[in-house]
């Protein structure tokens, strides 16, 4: 299963007269629906079914029963009747529906309730099983159910994952648990992985080197784009069209004026015209009937009349005679011979009824919704957008803004990679910071893929005896390694990796640790896997730019962080290559105001160095792309 489906089910006869004074039920979509809570952490849930039911045995007995049987729902969440009144009957109801009784549910809520009141031990809340489906009563107050929610919300997956029989999700959940982590490492042959073996540690990568091309076709075979999805127009700004859009509409649908002034009969030609009125924008066009020796006063954009063959402009008439009162326009002097359909749009000379308008695998900006808008569509058809999430690795990181700790170092990478995100039109969610200890990168692991389809770690991929990320993908929660070693400077411990959680795909880019060895590789490698997943059709920018310094070319192919700069002085066309500087790969500053990645080749018996002057491939980054001479 793609997620948890969810039923949510009040049960009260004042909210089912008077919905409105419903709490608990909105309490509960929201925490479910919010992947940032605590307990949206959890799962990947979707509230399929909500409903209202009075204080009725029978009525909670056959709302049950259809959720259950007929809507298949993994999960039914009733609010309420769980008390001492003579009115609540949930837990009756429940018990006459359910095939298997469930109490460590039930404990676990009361337990975790009495930490809060006494009061909870009057609860009589029923849990247990009904076929493929499990059956919760919450109590009734908003503040309850939340809390009693969150007590269990974490072993819900699991919970449904043995209900419904999968087995991968059964066995990999209990081998964390149980501490089964030590299996045969595929990739190295029959030798164990173990972490506390510092000395037995592979002394070389059981992963072959693969070129950067080998590794983006990679990506882009192993993306699975889920069904599309239907949103407003005006959430659709970033999102892209999962098929080709058709104007439901001509534009515009009527002759309309592209001037201000007078709706004429052209075959009148120039001199003097009776003025009958004036029509404007969003005026009807038959609300005047022109005849020959008059017009008609119009605005820009406003419907012209059926009988107006052209448009004059104001500056081309003189007025020839006012009303009485002074501001009444009676008649007019046209100093130009008009031309039949003069200042006329014709009916849709932008566009035709049919028409396509935005082709499938566009982005939508803003003058894409405007379009969107102009040709009547209030939804439209977009790809799906996996759930984001970024993980820092290292006994070394901590957050920003906490007190400096002796041997520590502020993680800078996860703000950097979110910032990315964020301008490439993608939102991720902070994943925290995992230490380099199996517990902790497990439950680090865990916990992201409960709250993330595309998951990006930084550090932990190399060959130290810390480096623990690929082991673990791969012995405990049987990814496939897809590569670990890519022929590229600096980013050649980057590592993919895509595995099934609870029915559902994630994706893993496992970038080095090394500040700007994470934002080059997110550049190769995060972007063109996430605009496969939503067929963005969107590719990286190239162009040839002349260096200014001379490069000692690498084994490895090497992207170098520069500024370009345009110049008009330049005869060739090609923007000059400045560097940033020291391109060690741990020194962030040299990515700032970097505004491209120079692409040098690698070195061979031939060509061992790129001298200045010389014209070079770059790739443009961002929405930085520009710089100007001045700034030098």
């Amino acid at each position: 299963m793609s997620a948890i489906t969810f039923g949510i089910l009040t049960i009260s006869d004042t909210c089912s007269q008077k919905k409105e004074n419903d709490k608990s039920g909105p309490v509960l979509r929201q925490l479910l629906s919010n992947a940032n809570t605590e307990i949206g952490k959890a799962f990947n849930g979707i509230v399929v079914c909500s409903d209202i039911v009075p204080d009725d045995e029978d009525t909670i007995q056959t709302m049950l029963i259809d959720w259950a049987d007929v809507e298949e729902l993994n999960v039914i969440l009733t609010t309420g009747g769980t008390g001492f009144s003579c009115r609540d009957v949930t837990p009756e109801a429940t018990k006459k529906v359910i095939h298997k009784e469930v109490p460590g549910i039930a404990h676990a809520m009361i337990s975790e309730s009495l930490k809060i009141t006494p009061m909870a031990m009057l609860s009589r809340a029923t849990c247990g099983i009904r076929g493929k489906t499990l059956i919760v009563n919450l109590p009734g107050s908003p503040k309850a159910a939340k809390e009693c929610f969150c007590a269990i919300a974490k072993v819900l997956p699991h919970a449904v994952d043995l209900i419904l029989g999968h087995e991968k999700s059964i066995k990999s959940t209990h081998e964390v648990v149980q501490g089964k982590h030590e299996c045969p490492h595929k990739s190295g042959g029959a030798s164990s992985w173990n972490p506390d073996d510092v000395a037995g540690r592979l002394r070389e990568s059981p992963f072959p080197m693969i070129s950067i091309e080998e590794a983006q076709k990679i990506l882009k075979d192993s993306a699975e784009m889920l069904p599309p999805v239907q949103v407003e127009i005006w959430a659709c700004r970033g999102r892209v069209l999962s098929e080709t859009v058709y104007s439901t509409c001509h534009i515009p649908p009527f002759r309309a004026s592209i001037k201000d002034g007078y709706a004429v009969i052209a075959s009148d030609g120039k001199g003097r015209r009776k003025v009958l009125g004036g029509i404007e924008a969003g005026h009807k066009p038959d609300n005047v009937k022109i005849e020959p020796g008059t017009c008609v006063r119009i605005n820009t954009g406003a419907p012209v009349p059926d009988e107006a063959t052209a448009v004059v402009q104001v500056e081309d008439t003189v007025l020839t005679e006012r009303g009485a009162d002074g501001k009444k326009e009676l008649e007019i002097e046209i100093l130009v011979q008009p031309k039949e359909g003069q200042d006329i749009r014709p009916i849709g000379s932008d566009t035709q009824l049919g028409d396509p308008v935005l082709k499938e695998g566009m982005k939508v900006g803003a003058v894409e919704a405007g379009i969107l808008a102009a040709c009547g569509l209030a939804k439209v058809s977009v790809t799906w957008v996996p759930r984001i999430g970024v993980l820092s690795t290292g006994n070394e990181l901590q957050n920003a803004g906490e007190p400096a700790k002796p041997g520590h170092i502020y993680d800078s990478n996860k703000i950097t990679l979110m910032m990315m995100l964020r301008e490439n039109g993608y939102e991720a969610v902070d994943l925290g910071i995992a230490i380099d200890e199996m517990g902790a990168m497990l439950d680090a692991i865990t916990d992201a893929m409960g709250r993330a389809d595309v998951i990006i770690t930084t550090g932990s991929v190399s060959m130290g005896d810390k480096d623990m990320l690929k082991p673990i993908l791969q012995d405990v929660f049987h990814a496939k390694i897809h590569f670990g070693r890519v022929n590229l400077k600096p980013g050649k411990p980057t590592t993919y990796a895509t595995l099934t959680w609870r029915g559902t795909k994630k994706y893993f880019l496992c970038l080095p640790g090394n500040p700007v060895s994470a934002v080059v590789t997110a550049n190769l490698f995060v972007f063109p896997l996430l605009n496969h997943l939503t067929k963005n059709n969107e590719k990286p920018v190239v162009v040839k730019a002349k260096v200014v310094n001379d490069y000692a070319l690498d084994p490895r192919p090497e992207y170098a962080r520069v500024i370009l700069v345009w110049s008009d002085e330049s005869e060739d066309g090609c923007p000059k290559a400045y560097s940033t500087g020291n391109q060690i790969s741990s020194k962030l500053l040299s990515c700032k105001s970097a505004n491209a990645l120079l692409m040098l080749p690698a070195r061979t018996a031939q060509k061992s160095d790129i001298k200045a002057g010389s014209i070079v491939p770059a790739m443009l980054l961002g929405f930085n792309q520009l710089a100007h001479e001045e700034r030098y």
